[in-house]
């Protein structure tokens, strides 16, 4: 059963009325605006929509007129579907009721809208009630930005710059599974010399891709010294020569179950990347290791 403006009210906790006052704001919310006997309807604006995210926006609203009687709701309504908003719809209100209505000092405002879903439109608008009924602001149409679109990994377009012949394959870094490692040489063996930093992983995809981040995984649940604490990321033209394009600062990584995230300042497009660790937790350490990585195209950064 779909709930009532009343019943989502209370629930939100939007009022300190009484449940008697609460109730019969209800009933003022939804009065017709024909009724000229308790004045004229609200005057709202509906302002600009803004930091549009992937599953979030910001939207903003202002009362310019109370129509002559207190104001008994008012905020920002939305939808996900191809029509006019209404309170009936989504809403999420704004101020504190007293008995005098909402004060001045709300009716210019912005709210968050959260849990939307990414790459989806929506409509929104402002709203606002008083005795004679509720009035709403022009309606403003966007559309959620795509997020993060994770890019399939396989072990065939994984390369090392050094691979220790004991333990830790490449594969590891691509087998879901974040307890299983990869580890760079470190044991000095004729197949596997141990190389200083940095090091690399380097990723060929079948044609260009976006990268705007990746995620990694440490071997360890507990701490390291051979925990990667800073990367850079470089691209190629014809996977031979690389360019170095992002560097991040040092940092201490999460140790798994948690992962890390890393976000570029934008998404790079190439069909050969390379993700280099430049340094670990302990300093001056020559060999490296990680339990998983992935990569992404960040919808939320420029191209």
């Amino acid at each position: 059963m779909k709930r009532s403006n009343y019943e989502k009210m209370l629930h939100n906790g939007a009022t300190k009325l009484s449940v008697f006052m609460l109730a019969l704001a209800a009933v003022f919310f939804t009065a017709s605006c024909d009724d000229e006997e308790v004045g004229t309807l609200p005057t709202t604006v509906t302002g600009q929509v803004t930091e549009i995210a992937d599953i979030n926006a910001v939207v903003s609203g202002s009362l310019t007129d109370n129509g002559g009687s207190d104001i008994l709701a008012l905020g920002i309504c939305w939808t996900d579907e191809d029509r006019e908003p209404t309170t009936m719809d989504n809403f999420v209100p704004v101020g504190k009721f007293t008995q005098n209505g909402i004060s001045e000092e709300y009716w210019d405002y912005s709210i968050t809208l959260d849990g939307l879903t990414a790459k989806s439109d929506y409509k929104v608008r402002a709203y606002a009630a008083n005795e004679a009924g509720t009035s709403y602001g022009e309606t403003i149409a966007f559309t959620t930005k795509a997020g993060k679109t994770f890019h399939p990994l396989n072990a065939d377009m994984l390369e090392t710059f050094t691979q220790e012949i004991w333990e830790g394959p490449k594969e590891n870094l691509v087998d879901g599974d974040p307890s299983t490692f990869w580890h760079s040489a470190w044991s000095d063996e004729e197949t596997a010399i141990v190389e200083p930093l940095p090091h690399y992983v380097q990723i060929t995809f079948p044609e260009a891709k976006y990268i705007g981040g990746f995620q990694f995984w440490t071997r360890s649940p507990s701490t390291r010294g051979i925990d990667p604490a800073q990367f850079d990321v470089q691209i190629s033209t014809d996977g031979t020569n690389y360019t170095t394009v992002w560097t991040s600062e040092r940092f201490d990584a999460k140790v798994r179950p948690d992962y890390n995230e890393l976000s570029l300042d934008k998404n790079y497009s190439s069909k050969y990347f390379r993700i280099r660790i430049l340094d670990t937790r302990t300093t001056g350490q020559s060999f490296t290791t990680m339990g998983e990585l992935k990569v992404f195209d960040d919808g939320l950064l420029d191209y």
